[in-house]
């Protein structure tokens, strides 16, 4: 399979609410592209949806990076926010 049957059967795994096998597959996509920055981006949502608050914030924090590279730094600016959510939430946890 190649980077985006990866991220499409991920995505699709997601939204049936099995996130881990979700999580499974974007890494997959990620592994063969590693600039896959929609890859990173959607595999956060879903390792915050899973209880996986940190590799969430881990994953927006490389989606952003990719899309600085690329001169994107607004694309990167939006995903503050849900970046910004998940550290909140950790820090309210505690």
């Amino acid at each position: 399979m190649e980077s985006q049957e990866f991220y499409e059967k991920g995505f699709d795994l997601g939204r049936r609410g099995l996130y881990h096998e979700a999580v499974e597959a974007f890494t997959q996509a990620i592994n063969l592209n590693p600039d896959f920055v929609e890859a990173y981006t959607i595999r956060a949502h879903v390792r915050a949806a899973a209880g996986d608050l940190q590799g969430g914030i881990e994953d927006f924090e490389k989606a952003m990076d990719i899309y600085r590279a690329r001169g994107q730094s607004q694309i990167a600016d939006m995903l503050l926010v849900p970046w910004g959510a998940l550290h909140n939430e950790i820090r309210f946890k505690d």
